[in-house]
């Protein structure tokens, strides 16, 4: 799927041509891999064998935590089969109901957002492998160089400006936990060795078999709403201007771009969300989560009727298993069907 060859970011029609070609190589590959399968994994389908797999448990009901790509899953399941939900929590909500154009700036906003909160956490912590510097100017530097020349890795393929900034993102994604493993992964790559951004790298864009998958549901769940170099040139120059340092990379940049072409038009775009007649369920978001913005929980829970929605201010990607407070309060709510008070938010510590 990740071909370093091949930009998501193409300034030139001559690398939208190329960006738009390798996307229907892949997805034709994938066709002739899967026969009629590929057409049919879009999140509706999804949602129906996963109710296939409640019935041959013998369940009535579900009672379902979802996290990120799974809160689309549980919104999808909710709507069509509202009388199985027994309680549902998602976590990292996405509101497949918004346009693929919001997405893509809103996560623009909310990958830089964590940034910042990167720089600020080096700023104060003495343990930083960057504390003291400059944290902004070091990354601006040392991705413009990889723009120029690939950073080398150690007995391994050398990393583009493109891949620093997806991997970097990954970090965030796991804030606060990596937030020194960013560190040194800067440091590291500032003297010539971007090892440690390989390591991740070799995660999150080179397994193939997870990376197809996930292309293969999502390209059916959006549509890019791009119908062509200028409408992408447009977006790309929005996406960039929200965030400077980190350059519109955003996981819902990759798929907006990553579905252009492909040979399997949408299925089940974005519309509308409007679940009811569920018991209630419980939509948590994070205040700077840079995958799925807390926008994107308020959202989705005021499109579900009678839900509730508890908040998590703290950094990186769901709150479940991240915050003790809301793990508490989602745990509680699955065992019990009681939403948290109205209101509640579960404050970071440390």
């Amino acid at each position: 799927m990740h071909d370093p060859k091949v930009g998501e970011f193409p300034d030139t029609l001559a690398e939208y041509d190329r960006l738009v070609a390798h996307n229907r190589a892949v997805g034709e590959s994938c066709l002739a891999a899967t026969g009629p399968l590929l057409r049919n994994v879009d999140t509706v389908s999804v949602a129906r064998d996963f109710d296939a797999v409640r019935a041959a448990l013998g369940e009535k009901k579900i009672s379902f935590l979802g996290k990120s790509y799974g809160t689309i899953l549980g919104t999808e399941y909710a709507g069509l089969f509202p009388g199985r939900v027994r309680t549902m929590a998602l976590d990292g909500a996405v509101d497949h109901g918004m346009s693929s154009r919001r997405l893509v700036t809103d996560a623009a906003r909310a990958v830089e957002d964590s940034f910042d909160r990167f720089v600020e956490w080096c700023d104060r912590t003495a343990s930083c492998p960057l504390h003291g510097r400059d944290v902004a100017r070091v990354w601006d530097r040392l991705v413009a160089g990889a723009e120029r020349t690939p950073v080398p890795v150690r007995n391994g393929r050398p990393i583009t400006a493109e891949e620093l900034r997806y991997v970097g993102y990954t970090f965030l994604t796991a804030m606060p936990e990596y937030a020194g493993g960013l560190a040194a992964g800067i440091v590291q790559a500032e003297k010539g060795d971007a090892t440690i951004f390989a390591s991740m790298r070799a995660q999150a864009l080179d397994d193939p078999a997870s990376t197809a998958a996930y292309r293969s549901v999502m390209c059916l769940d959006l549509d890019p709403q791009i119908r062509g170099h200028r409408d992408l040139r447009a977006r790309l120059k929005q996406v960039r201007r929200l965030s400077p340092h980190m350059g519109g990379t955003s996981e819902f940049w990759d798929m907006t771009v990553g579905c252009l072409g492909w040979p399997v038009p949408p299925s089940n775009p974005q519309r509308p969300v409007n679940v009811h007649g569920t018991p209630p369920i419980l939509v948590v978001g994070t205040a700077h989560d840079p995958a799925t913005p807390l926008a994107w929980a308020r959202a989705l829970s005021s499109r579900i009727r009678g839900s509730g929605l508890l908040t998590y201010d703290g950094t990186g990607h769901t709150a479940y298993m991240r915050s003790v407070c809301a793990t508490e309060h989602v745990d509680r709510y699955l065992v019990t069907g009681r939403l948290p008070q109205k209101g509640t938010v579960c404050r970071a510590t440390g």
